[in-house]
């Protein structure tokens, strides 16, 4: 006999709808006995999808848990793992997963053969399907294995999908065939269900239309009976309307159902992950008696009500009595529909007489809940403003409702139980395939760059797809399509259809028309926020509010899908609602964008200063003056903290600074590049740094003092220090001393005098860079700037070695130690010259410690470029004092941050470390 792993390589066969096993072939697979199989039925409702940990702690357990649930659990899935073959549940960050394929479990082919059915060509496949999916029942789902959980939660939902097939097949065979051959089935259910109407109502109703009145009269009584002593009710409106139809004699066949849902689109695309979670959803709804409500909520265009229609149209053969559609025109050029001349409207349809619909819209949304009492009904309320709206039309039990909505319906989900689902813009492929639909397949294989680019331009909006596959058909190429929606600022006119119900502009229009006033004055001025997102204190900066003022804007605009919210407090807009909201920024008057764009520029320079205050806290910031917070700028309590939030803003900087250098305001661009300096020695590549300080350089030189330029030009070229252009810098550092000596800086002159003093000793004029640091510490003394005498201590260090003087150089390195000035840069670039000094006068061991130092001083304040360095040079004397091993593991660390950070000297460090594992491998 082969093994487990062996016997169970192939495909299982997993069985739960009924007395429940697992076969291997032929060959029952034995599983383990007790909670073991509760974990195996839960991993195979969802099958190759992860289940949480703490999921499966919560159905095994449902009272009292044991000591260690998690060991536990983890004993049972052993012996699952036993049973099935060790690779069959894998375990992921999100949990456990049963590795199946849904065609050999019959409850997912059960599922997928209704799906086939909803979608059938005809009543006779219809039928035809239902049958083969009822065939996989064989009693109730599995089995006779005790759980609180599935007793609970599971088998209620899986019974009651068998009632929606199994009703729906006896309603096509008594359409087609003498209703007579379905009354003993139906007489038995009835015996096994006593208190489903439904089925009550299919047998008097074969029973009266196979001419045997008395005895659905007789069921009738009894049904009655049931339900009083039972539950407590009386027989629901349609059973009740079929009572007195067989009192009457009426033997004509059931009204038609009324049938109002708008036509199915013809080429529907994607959507497919949708649709598969609004059948899960209406699964979950169906497990109880109670209405299924399932939202669909979007931003304009999203194509909601084609995914409702098309949705409720696969589902309305489950609903033969009625399928009601109304649009309750939320959003539009006209007053939404109140709720009482809405639920006027749904009682006529249903044939309510005019006269007997009462006035008040409690008495009306009564009459409705009166009237659908008992019947299989779809209602699909399309473009609801609020939940205020569709609650009074809301049926008693047993219907679906579809809402429609660019309003999230919160309130829906938490009062009245609702599940919501949030239409995103498609796929790019799901976006692609939408326009090879319309305007055919051979057009966009012709042209397939075109065709990207026409979806990135609609924002994958399928109302701006479908406008412009319209456009497409009667223009030359895609790619003339694509340049005349170049202009970005006159894009949104090209989306005028000549129909405001498919115009992108008016669609937006409606939903800004409905904000309120806070709300639409924080959408127009998101329009000047150059940025892909923005956080929540910068927006507040923007509008000039308290960030609890701005947040509550924020909400209501997220509630309506005119702003995203993917992450907490970070907001964003699709592309073409932000030229809607540009477009309607630039009516406002010229001083409110003046003042906001002023805000939002004075907000993120302070608060990059203020992040790297944490990350460099001495270091020199005179470049922010006469610059000003006008409101406190947020606070970072650790370096990780400023870090995170650099990184989180990097973006939006990148855009503001660009921005702001080309709209008169080069002072604000370049101080804040100037502020994000240390970051940008340390966290991103090296090419994308040189573009912000550049970006600076430019900025600065529109200013008319000449000490912005000097600053910007001694950040530029300090930023060049690790890839050793040193005559490049040395041009830099020049202009930028020439520029402070104009006006007197003495400050600035320190500052670059002591950089210049670096690139004089890198250069071979040793006894010139003496001279600049010995100058740069006298005016430091002067201004009593300590930080500035330990830095050009460090760089006086610097060049003394620089003229072979290393032991002067290790003293001036020892004076700027004892001086403390209590800046971990200074300190750590200090301790890295320090080691390269020891090093030149053979000192091993005191170089190794001094760069580890180094090492340690960077990686506290976590600069990871800076840090690199320190490597590099312990990686050196560690292989120069034939330590190749140690070098080879130091030089290895380096070289992975140089090749994260894009930085050229990974080229050079390659070079090194192949020597090193070269002498390690001798």
């Amino acid at each position: 006999m082969r093994s487990d792993g062996e016997r169970h390589d192939g495909e299982l066969t997993w069985r739960v709808l009924g007395p429940w096993y697992v076969r291997a072939g032929t060959d029952d697979v034995p599983l383990p006995p007790g909670q073991a199989r509760i974990v195996l039925a839960s991993l195979l409702l969802t099958p190759n999808q992860p289940v949480g940990i703490d999921t499966l702690v919560d159905q095994l357990w449902t009272e009292r848990r044991p000591a260690r649930p998690h060991g536990t659990l983890h004993t049972y899935v052993s012996r699952l793992r036993r049973a099935l073959g060790p690779n069959r549940i894998e375990t992921s960050p999100a949990g456990y997963l049963l590795r199946a394929d849904e065609q050999y479990v019959d409850l997912h082919q059960f599922r997928a053969l209704q799906t086939k059915a909803a979608d059938a060509a005809s009543p006779s496949e219809e039928l035809s399907l239902l049958r083969e999916a009822l065939a996989l029942w064989r009693g109730r789902p599995f089995g006779d294995l005790p759980s609180t959980w599935l007793d609970r939660d599971v088998v209620p939902q899986l019974t009651e999908e068998w009632f929606a097939a199994t009703e729906r097949r006896i309603d096509l065979e008594l359409a087609a065939g003498p209703p007579g051959t379905l009354i003993p089935e139906l007489s038995e259910l009835t015996q096994r269900y006593p208190t489903r109407e439904a089925l009550w109502f299919r047998l008097i109703d074969a029973l009266h239309r196979a001419g045997r009145r008395a005895e659905a009269l007789d069921r009738f009584h009894q049904v009655r009976a049931v339900l009083r002593d039972e539950l407590g009710i009386d027989p629901g409106e349609q059973l009740s309307q079929l009572h007195r139809a067989v009192l009457r004699g009426d033997v004509s066949r059931r009204r038609e159902p009324i049938r109002q849902l708008p036509h199915d689109i013809r080429n529907f695309v994607g959507r497919s992950t949708e649709l598969d979670a609004l059948n899960a959803m209406d699964r979950d709804l169906a497990s109880d008696q109670a209405t299924r409500i399932v939202t669909i909520d979007g931003a304009p265009g999203t194509g909601k009500t084609t995914l409702a229609v098309h949705w409720a149209h696969r589902k309305a053969a489950s609903f033969g009595d009625a399928q009601l559609y109304l649009n309750l025109r939320g959003y539009g050029p006209g007053d939404p529909v109140g709720p009482a001349d809405a639920a006027a409207m749904l009682l006529r349809a249903l044939g309510v007489a005019s006269e007997r619909i009462p006035a008040g819209t409690e008495e009306r949304s009564a009459l409705l809940r009166s009237s659908l009492a008992g019947r299989q009904v779809l209602l699909l309320l399309d473009n609801a403003r609020d939940a205020d709206q569709v609650r009074p039309l809301l049926p008693g039990s047993g219907s679906l409702v579809i809402v429609t909505s660019r309003n999230q319906l919160r309130s829906l989900a938490i009062r009245d139980g609702a599940r919501r689902l949030t239409l995103r813009p498609m796929t790019p492929d799901q976006a692609v395939e939408l326009l090879a639909a319309t305007i055919g397949r051979d057009r966009i294989a012709a042209e397939p760059d075109a065709s990207r680019d026409l979806v990135l331009i609609c924002d994958r909006l399928p109302l701006a797809l479908a406008i412009v596959a319209e456009r497409a058909q009667r223009a030359g190429t895609l790619a003339e399509v694509v340049s005349a929606l170049g202009d970005a600022q006159a894009r949104l006119d090209h989306f005028d259809a000549g129909d405001p119900q498919s115009d992108l502009s008016a669609a937006l229009s409606w939903s800004y028309r409905a904000l309120a006033p806070q709300a639409a004055a924080m959408f127009r001025l998101l329009g000047l926020h150059p940025g892909d997102d923005i956080g929540l204190h910068a927006a507040a900066a923007l509008a000039g509010q308290p960030p609890a003022q701005a947040r509550t804007a924020l909400d209501h605009l997220v509630s309506v899908h005119l702003v995203d919210q993917r992450q907490p407090d970070r907001y964003e807009m699709h592309d073409l609602i932000r030229l809607y909201a540009t477009r309607l920024a630039a009516d406002e008057p010229a001083d409110v964008q003046d003042a906001a764009v002023d805000r939002l520029a004075d907000w993120y320079l302070h608060a990059a200063l203020s992040a790297d205050q944490r990350l460099q806290p001495l270091r020199l910031r005179d470049f922010a003056e006469p610059f000003r917070p006008r409101a406190a700028p947020p606070e970072f309590p650790t370096v990780a903290d400023a870090i995170a939030w650099f990184e989180r803003e990097y973006e939006c900087l990148r855009a503001i600074t660009a921005w702001l250098a080309g709209n008169g305001r080069a002072g604000h661009a370049w101080r804040t590049v100037l502020a994000m300096a240390t970051f940008l020695d340390n966290r991103i590549p090296w090419s994308d740094g040189l573009t912000f300080f550049e970006l600076a350089v430019d900025a600065a030189r529109a200013e008319t003092e000449p000490s912005a330029r000097g600053f910007a030009l001694n950040a530029l070229g300090c930023f060049h220090f690790d890839q050793e252009d040193w005559p490049l810098i040395e041009r830099y550092l020049t202009d930028a001393l020439s520029c402070f000596e104009a006006v007197q800086h003495s400050r600035g002159e320190a500052m670059v005098l002591g950089n210049l003093a670096i690139v004089c000793a890198q250069l071979g004029r040793p006894d010139i860079a003496v001279e600049y640091s010995t100058r740069a510490i006298e005016l430091c003394e002067r201004n009593g700037y300590t930080r500035g005498v330990v830095v050009n201590l460090d760089n006086r260090g610097v060049a003394l070695a620089a003229t072979g003087r290393y032991a002067e150089a290790v003293e001036a390195h020892l004076a700027a130690d004892r001086l403390d000035a209590g800046d971990l840069v200074a300190d750590a670039y200090n301790q890295q010259n320090l080691g390269r000094a020891y090093a030149a006068l053979g000192k091993v061991a005191a170089a190794v410690r001094a760069l580890r130092r180094s090492v340690t001083l960077f990686r506290v304040i976590d600069n990871r470029r800076w840090a690199v360095g320190a490597l590099i040079d312990l990686g050196k004397v560690l292989l120069e004092a034939d330590h190749p091993a140690l070098a080879a593991r130091v030089l290895r660390t380096a070289l992975t941050v140089l090749i994260e950070l894009a930085d050229p000297r990974a080229t050079d460090v390659e070079a090194v470390l192949a020597k090193a594992e070269a002498r390690t491998a001798t």
